[in-house]
């Protein structure tokens, strides 16, 4: 019976034993995981709500320029992105956007987050570089308000200062304007 009982007490040991080591192990990995990008500029909130940016004031206006940490808030931000020829919603949108930031040092593995609703194209132009589309399949957004997000990979950009120009497509996808959700330039 003895040798039953310390058989016994020597499973109990090593599952006792083993399972410590499994729960610091699973620990260890978890604090180990990736961090969460850094924000470099949010304008509004990922929040499937166009409701913190500016819907009116727009009229006759073909496009906002705005400058990170001056008046690149949401609340003045145009609501709606719209193609060249298309002004429907003519107090809130605009055809072409530029945001103007500046880096205090060099940034790597760039991406910028476009969340918004819409069927559209967005074609996006950072500095001179060559155009980009973000279309409604990358985004996973559809007409009806349906929004998506979608992160386009930018790479390094240098310090100093930079532009981003916003347009969209004439692809004959949706009706040719789209809400804003949000946009972030982050790095991951």
């Amino acid at each position: 019976m003895k040798g039953k009982s310390t058989i016994t007490t020597l499973v109990v040991a090593v599952l006792v034993f083993g399972g410590v080591t499994l729960v610091w192990a699973g620990a260890q990995h978890e604090s180990s995981a990736a961090m969460p990008p850094k924000v470099v500029f949010s304008i509004g909130k990922q929040d499937q709500s166009d409701a913190e940016f500016d819907k009116s004031g727009f009229a006759g206006k073909e496009e906002y320029a705005c400058t990170v940490g001056k008046d690149c808030t949401a609340d003045k931000f145009p609501d709606r992105h719209e193609r060249e020829g298309v002004r429907e919603y003519d107090e809130s949108g605009v055809q072409r956007i530029f945001i103007n930031f500046r880096l205090d040092g060099e940034y790597h593995d760039l991406v910028l987050r476009l969340a918004r609703a819409g069927a559209e194209t967005t074609v996006v132009k950072i500095d001179d570089q060559s155009p980009q589309d973000v279309t409604n399949t990358m985004l996973g957004s559809d007409e009806g308000f349906s929004d998506g997000a979608y992160d386009l990979a930018i790479g390094s950009l240098d310090k100093g200062e930079h532009v981003i120009q916003l347009t969209v497509a004439d692809d004959g996808k949706g009706n040719g304007s789209y809400v804003w959700d949000a946009i972030a330039l982050l790095e991951k």
